[in-house]
């Protein structure tokens, strides 16, 4: 049974994410003129994308556990079908934001939140296994599609492809949400595994942690996702050739992948607090090494490497982070919550990532991210203390 969750989940999640987030990187050129806009401003689609995301994150949260994941992504394959190919249709900068804006209601209902979600009311607190393996076939989706959107544009043009992307979801996704997810009881759940998180809190507690859990969440798609589009400029500030910028970007998504495979393979050991610090230890790290001033060739492959593995253990800890401190019939609603701040971190950091290095500089960025490393760090630890609190006076051993 976790074969065929993980295999329709890793299915539509690539589709998902290859044909909406990561489109642009291919056909943003191709629809500019078309549309009437600069490349530049193409991508915008992108952030009006990720704060519908946000916006909608805390009531498709609460849709999940009122429905159930397999309605609401099966209402997600039908809206992206529609997005798509209003997209492909469109005229204008009118027609072409609408269109993104109903492609990000797509996203709210079909990608990450709601797919984690389905797996985790198959199997409970174990369903961090199966997001795991969803994490790493959704960080090779531009892999899979890029080459794919860019030779069926050059056969039928831009139009005909984001058409051929929507019946990929009409015909594809929607039908495999529809039909072949196991049901829910199919998996061998231990008993009250639906209702009980890891970790035991009263209310005070719950919220507490929730804000701790929304730091870190922040603090890690600000920097990631703004340092995705920013990551060829800080190379090139940082004193590479353009060439040499673009041979060391192709590392990073290798090495993320293999960070996110490693944690995988040694099923999370220390639990995600430690990924979580890891991940916080290994981003800072890269940034103080750029803000140390050190030279030599090795210098930015270091940054790169160092950096690539952080970010990879950082978007697992983001995923199931709720599992620690929340039941897992609380995790769709909890992480909508969190999908809000999230999304908005990732609108916006691209564009203060890239003001920043281009107007005071490469430095200013790692200080950012060092400062964003730190607070996460520092959130993680009180986190730490939550899950494991001092025993209060009562419960010591009194020694003679």
């Amino acid at each position: 049974m976790r074969f065929r969750l993980v295999g329709v989940l890793a299915v539509t999640q690539v589709i998902g994410w290859g044909t909406t987030f990561d489109m642009p990187g291919v056909m943003a050129r191709k629809m500019a003129s078309d549309v009437g806009l600069s490349i530049d401003t193409t991508f915008f689609g992108l952030t009006l994308m990720m704060l519908v995301i946000g916006l909608t994150g805390p009531a498709v949260g609460e849709a999940v556990r009122r429905m159930g994941a397999a309605r609401v992504l099966v209402m997600g394959s039908a809206t992206s079908t529609a997005g798509l190919a209003l997209l492909a249709a469109a005229e204008g900068p009118v027609g072409y934001f609408i269109a993104w804006t109903m492609i990000g209601a797509a996203g709210s209902l079909a990608l990450s939140v709601p797919a984690y979600a389905a797996a985790v009311e198959r199997e409970g607190a174990a369903g961090r296994r199966t997001i795991g393996v969803l994490m790493i076939f959704t960080g090779v989706s531009s892999t899979i599609f890029w080459p794919i959107l860019d030779a069926i544009d050059a056969v039928v043009g831009w139009r005909m492809t984001l058409f051929a992307m929507a019946g990929l979801h009409l015909l594809v996704c929607l039908p495999l949400h529809l039909f072949a997810l196991p049901p829910i009881g199919s998996q061998l759940v231990e008993p009250d595994a639906t209702r009980k998180p890891s970790v035991a809190l009263d209310r005070d507690g719950a919220t507490r942690a929730f804000l701790h859990i929304g730091v870190i969440s922040v603090a890690f798609s600000f920097t990631t996702f703004g340092l995705a589009a920013a990551y060829l400029e800080l190379l090139r500030g940082a004193g590479a050739s353009v060439e040499y910028a673009l041979w060391l970007g192709t590392i990073r998504p290798v090495v993320s992948i293999a960070a996110r495979a490693a944690d995988l393979v040694l099923d999370g050991r220390g639990g995600p607090l430690a990924t979580t610090a890891a991940a916080a230890l290994l981003m800072g790290g890269s940034f103080a090494l750029l803000l140390s001033g050190a030279e030599g060739e090795w210098l930015l492959p270091a940054f790169v490497t160092i950096y690539a593995f952080g970010a990879g253990l950082s978007a697992m800890a983001r995923a199931v982070l709720p599992l620690v401190f929340f039941p897992p019939d609380e995790f769709s609603r909890q992480s909508g919550r969190l999908a809000l701040p999230q999304n908005i971190a990732n609108a916006v950091a691209p564009v203060i990532f890239v003001a920043m290095i281009h107007q005071t500089g490469v430095a200013s960025a790692a200080f950012l991210g060092l400062a964003l490393m730190a607070a996460a760090l520092a959130s993680a630890a009180l986190l730490a203390k939550l899950a494991h609190p001092s025993l209060p006076p009562s419960a010591r051993t009194n020694t003679p």
